[in-house]
């Protein structure tokens, strides 16, 4: 650095040449973020002059990049074609792109300069004052370094919004708009490149406090643009989520959810509402503010809410996505009645089926004139008692499975998120521990915490719901409450009518004779194995955790009719 005019270089001052230095530096991080925010300004000129969105122009670029992709990789022979092709990728983020480039280089600046001041030390008592200046050159180079990335990327961060057209949309849109999957696809990509650029001020206002001593109490331009835009994601992201769910809502039907077993099916809402929760907390996590996940997670915890009247529970309770075409039924039985059942991997459930087939004989089945119907009343009265023949009545047993399997999706779902958020708490504990905390970041905690523990209480509300129905759906095809009043057409009742029957006053000749297996089967077994439902669950309609609940139930069920029947009283007992 060579002082204008004729001066001399003794003649050179520690703060002009403290000064020249830190303009130098300006000048430096000003040249190496030229390049990314002048391409920004130029794709900004571009849309003014079209009269659109940078984000439109951005799209554009991509679905051209796609469709140009797509056919070189039809053509086989022209597979370096394809691959120049695919490494010539469109302008994605062009405003993170210019944000990382200016705080990057900026920090990288900063901290030799700022490892020179904190490592220099006098060596002796004339050095003093040379490393006093040394020190005030390196402070002052790094706050000039501080305040220009700041300007420069607050600058770039007052564009982004403005250059959206999917963040414009969203933000005018209604609960009752649609929109199509191109705006949904734009939407996203908004927030994706607004996450990121979250977590890009986020960092940089770390290191900056680390680097850069506060001279008060005020917040820098930086943290009030992270503050700004925080709210404004989190804002963004739950309203684009309510709008995903509600999508999903409206597209809910049957799927399938394990290859192979073609019968098992649960609603879709179930796995759609579960992506898209995921979706956002990976997201708000990832802004790395603490404000964007505690708004996510309160919304998470309302769509998996029991008590939420647009939420998941609500769909299942209505049968959201739980009944598919009448000719997927009718296919599904005609296979059922052609070919012979396949085998089922559901490994429980083919272990109760084999204890109630043991010892018993096939081809002694005895045919049906009659399928076994349900009473009038019962905890599914509703679903079963208005059909009109049996083609009505197996679409609504099939639609009631279909719920239980989406009941036990939904607690598992709410447990995987429920895990989600213990693993920010473990990672938020690890960065910082309880000794180290301020008060502010114990609450940041108590809020991650309260989320987790919030969706592990939805896990087992919907474990407690599935119960119930479970209980409802025996009581309906096996035999209700009402075991007394009816006439055994069903395997329970058929059970209650068998132990009434049965004599109890026997002396020493009655036990010279064994029972027989024809009697058990014909009297026990064979209701019970050609009862509507082991029949669903031979055809592997269920989860595995829902075979467990009505094995539970039927063995609940069981015990009460065999204890009733006895303690009654109409049953005669002797000392045999």
């Amino acid at each position: 650095i060579v002082a204008p005019g004729n001066c001399s270089s003794e003649e050179i001052s520690f703060s002009s040449l403290i000064e020249a230095y830190a303009d130098y530096q300006r000048r430096c991080v000003r040249t190496r973020s030229k390049p990314s925010i002048t391409s920004l300004a130029e794709l900004r000129r571009i849309a003014a002059s079209q009269g659109c969105y940078v984000s439109d122009i951005l799209d554009e670029e991509r679905r051209r990049q796609q469709f140009d992709t797509g056919i070189h990789l039809g053509d086989d022979d022209n597979g370096e074609d394809s691959e120049s092709c695919e490494g010539g990728t469109a302008r994605g983020q062009p405003h993170a792109q210019a944000m990382t480039v200016i705080l990057g280089e900026a920090s990288s600046l900063m901290q030799p300069l700022a490892a020179w001041r904190d490592a220099l030390a006098p060596t002796s008592e004339g050095d003093n004052e040379l490393c006093l200046q040394i020190q005030r050159l390196c402070q002052e180079s790094v706050e000039t370094l501080d305040n220009e990335a700041q300007t420069l990327a607050t600058t770039v961060g007052s564009w982004f919004v403005a250059d959206q057209s999917g963040l414009a949309n969203l933000e005018q849109s209604t609960e009752d708009d649609t929109h199509t999957r191109s705006d949904l696809l734009s939407i996203e990509s908004s927030l994706e490149e607004m996450a990121f650029m979250c977590q890009v001020v986020a960092r940089y206002c770390e290191f900056s406090k680390q680097t850069v001593p506060s001279n008060g109490p005020g917040t820098s331009k930086l943290q009030d643009l992270l503050t700004e835009n925080s709210l404004h994601y989190s804002t963004l992201e739950t309203r684009l989520a309510t709008m995903q769910f509600r999508q999903a809502l409206s597209l809910a039907s049957p799927q399938l959810i394990e290859l192979g077993r073609p019968a098992l099916q649960v609603p879709s809402i179930v796995e759609d509402a579960h992506y898209i929760c995921v979706r956002a907390i990976e997201r708000a996590s990832g802004t790395r503010s603490e404000q964007a996940i505690w708004t996510v997670g309160h919304f998470v915890c309302e769509i998996w809410g029991a008590n939420e009247s647009k939420g998941v529970y609500n769909a299942l309770m209505e049968g959201i996505g739980c009944v598919g075409d009448s000719s997927t039924h009718e296919n599904s039985a005609n296979d059922s009645t052609t070919t012979s059942p396949a085998k089922i991997d559901n490994a429980f459930a083919a272990a109760l089926l084999e204890a109630v087939d043991g010892g018993g004989d096939d081809q002694a089945k005895p045919s049906r004139s009659n399928p076994n119907s349900a009473p009038p009343s019962g905890g599914l009265s509703a679903l079963f008692g208005s059909r009109r023949n049996g083609e009505s009545q197996q679409n609504r047993i099939d639609s009631e499975l279909c719920s239980l399997n989406g009941i036990a999706a939904a607690s598992n779902s709410c447990s995987a998120l429920s895990n989600l958020f213990r693993e920010l708490v473990d990672e938020k504990n690890h960065e910082a521990p309880s000794s180290s905390r301020g008060p502010g970041e114990d609450s940041d905690s108590s809020m991650l915490t309260f989320a987790r523990d919030e969706l592990a209480s939805h896990s087992q509300s919907y474990m407690r719901l599935l119960k119930k129905h479970v209980h409802a759906l025996v009581s309906e095809l096996c035999g209700g409450d009402d075991l007394f009043d009816c006439d055994g057409q069903l395997c329970l009742q058929n059970l209650r009518l068998f132990i009434e029957g049965e004599v109890y006053s026997i002396n020493s000749a009655s036990l010279s004779s064994l029972e027989s297996d024809d009697r058990l089967e014909s009297a026990i077994i064979g209701p019970i194995r050609r009862s509507k439902l082991f029949e669903e669950i031979a055809m592997d309609k269920c989860d595995a955790v829902v075979v467990l609940h009505i094995a539970e139930a039927m063995s609940t069920k069981t015990s009460e009719i065999i204890l009733q029947t006895l303690l009654r009283g109409c049953c005669q007992f002797n000392e045999w």
